[in-house]
């Protein structure tokens, strides 16, 4: 889900993006890794109400819109003449302290992140503008071991990143199981 840092400096730019971003992608390590200027594809044409639009992602299959949009060139397409600036996160937590921080403009994350983000600014420092995929998340287990989903009570269980969607919900999952 999609996520603005509002300030008065880029709300211009963020309005003017969102609807070319989701017209495009509608058809789904702690701090960032930026690419190298060599892998952008050109900003062609007219620009936005801004140079660069700074946008936040993970690299992997949770994230395939803004995957896809970036690595096709789809989405700096869009963008025209004004530049796109990509940085990649490991989990929705770290990609909502580069909100706060303004180190990216728009950012995917998780609704757990999304929504704590929001939340704990009182709803002054982030958008939540909407989703852009859905589906499920999956427990990967060793077969050997976890045969049943009660298998899993009283294992140690890795999440990205505390806060994080997955965390969240596992968390829901064993408290409803009374663990």
């Amino acid at each position: 889900m999609p996520a603005f840092r509002t300030t008065p400096r880029r709300p211009l730019v963020a309005a003017a993006a969102l609807p070319l971003l989701i017209g495009v992608l509608a058809s789904c390590g702690y701090g960032s890794q930026a690419k190298s200027d060599e892998q952008k594809v050109a900003a062609v044409g007219a620009k936005l109400s801004a140079d660069t639009v700074r946008l936040g992602y993970f690299p992997n299959l949770t994230h395939a819109t803004a995957l896809v949009g970036d690595e096709e060139g789809f989405i700096q397409k869009e963008l025209g003449g004004t530049r796109l600036k990509v940085s990649t996160f490991n989990a929705g937590p770290s990609a909502i302290e580069a909100l706060n921080a303004e180190s990216v403009d728009i950012a995917y994350v998780g609704p757990s992140p999304a929504i704590n983000g929001y939340t704990k600014s009182q709803g002054k420092n982030l958008r939540i503008v909407g989703g852009s995929a859905s589906g499920g998340v999956k427990l990967v287990v060793n077969p050997e071991k976890i045969k049943t989903l009660d298998d899993v009570k009283g294992k140690r269980i890795a999440t990205p990143q505390l806060g994080n969607t997955q965390d969240v919900a596992f968390l829901n999952w064993i408290s409803e199981k009374g663990w």
